[in-house]
């Protein structure tokens, strides 16, 4: 009896935590949640299109309320559900919402709402998503990209200060190798070893490298992905504060729709068949690109012009998506051909098509196409 108490004081702890996060999250990224902005809103499905601002303005302030709920009180499944139910609406009107920490939070809560009077099970789960997040997420940087764009330019260059002769010199290229390898192996000890705390140390310490990397002492880049680090710190705090129970067949039996999600369909991606961010492919190098050629005269995207000089909008004013996206919304684009090319005729049927030139640019291949 005791031990079921302490593994409800952890899921309530875990809850809370994960609403905290989700909450300064969502507050720092609040354009993300409205319409009334220059970046595109792409919804999945054409009948969503041009739905009144005040629905996204209603959904967001009942996820925002319903955050606050479940920090300052007792746990409620109904609030749980509301939260849920208002997270997945406002993500099926636009498609930038999907963002990788939106994915993991409604995996966490939706645990939680199934297995709201089973501590141990919401504990059990919550490992083996974790094994899930660090496996993908470091088998998807075991690629040139990541050595080129994350490992090169972002850690040894930018951050580290190297010259190329210095990298050169001391063979440092394929030394970024080492990063998913570790990252692997932390997954799959995590999953099979019986010093799970002593492994999530690891981790911790890995969120907190990351978090002086890209934070405000390091790179100050994507401040949205902070917090979000914060949180899996404190998630694997929680989750690995006692011994979790071992596993057997009847987890992987009765939870199989989890396992599907988490080990199965991540794989599709290594296809394109399956989303990257709900495959945890981050800072992987992988991917395209998207680059917005723009004449003078579409002045209203003037703030978010480029005053590098770049080879794929020669004689225009050049928009990088991506850094558009984390200015003024603070969310990362989502890296899919699909979106990118509604994307496109967002801006070409906005904006006239002589004015507007679209360019995806292939990191792997280091090929561009017009869209």
């Amino acid at each position: 009896m005791q031990e079921k108490d302490v593994s409800k004081q952890q899921v309530i702890y875990l809850v809370k935590m994960i609403a905290f996060f989700w909450l300064i999250t969502k507050l720092w990224s609040y354009k993300t949640w409205v319409s009334d902005r220059l970046y595109p809103v792409i919804p999945p499905l054409d009948i969503l299109k041009n739905i009144p601002e005040f629905w996204h303005q209603i959904l967001f302030g009942l996820s925002l309320l319903s955050l606050l709920i479940i920090i300052c009180f007792k746990e409620n499944r109904g609030v749980l559900i509301t939260l849920i139910l208002s997270e997945l609406l406002s993500c099926a009107l636009d498609t930038v919402r999907w963002q990788p920490w939106e994915y993991m939070y409604l995996c966490f809560v939706l645990i939680v709402i199934i297995n709201f009077y089973k501590p141990k099970n919401i504990l059990l789960l919550s490992h083996l998503f974790l094994v899930s997040i660090y496996l993908f997420s470091g088998i998807h940087k075991m690629n040139r990209g990541f050595l080129s764009e994350v490992w090169l330019n972002m850690v040894l260059v930018n951050f580290l200060g190297l010259s190329m002769e210095f990298i050169l010199k001391y063979k440092l290229f394929f030394a970024g190798l080492f990063i998913p390898i570790v990252e692997v192996i932390l997954a799959m000890l995590l999953l099979v070893s019986k010093s799970k705390k002593t492994i999530s140390y690891f981790l911790m310490f890995m969120h907190f490298t990351i978090l002086i990397f890209i934070g405000p002492f390091g790179l100050k880049y994507n401040s949205v992905i902070w917090p979000w680090n914060l949180a899996m710190i404190f998630i694997l705090m929680i989750v690995y504060l006692k011994p979790i129970n071992s596993l057997d067949k009847k987890v992987f039996v009765y939870h199989w729709y989890w396992m599907v999600l988490w080990f199965v369909m991540p794989l599709f991606s290594f296809f394109g068949s399956w989303y990257q961010y709900f495959s945890f492919s981050l800072y992987s190098g992988k991917g395209n690109c998207m680059y917005i050629c723009v004449s003078d005269k579409e002045m209203e995207l003037s703030p978010y012009f480029t005053p590098d000089k770049n080879n794929f909008c020669t004689g225009l004013n050049c928009i990088d998506l991506q850094n558009w996206a984390l200015e003024e919304i603070k969310s990362a684009p989502i890296p899919e051909i699909e979106i990118y090319n509604k994307i496109g005729l967002y801006l070409k049927h906005k904006y006239k098509s002589s004015h507007v030139k679209i360019i995806l640019y292939d990191l792997q291949n280091q090929k561009s196409i017009e869209l």
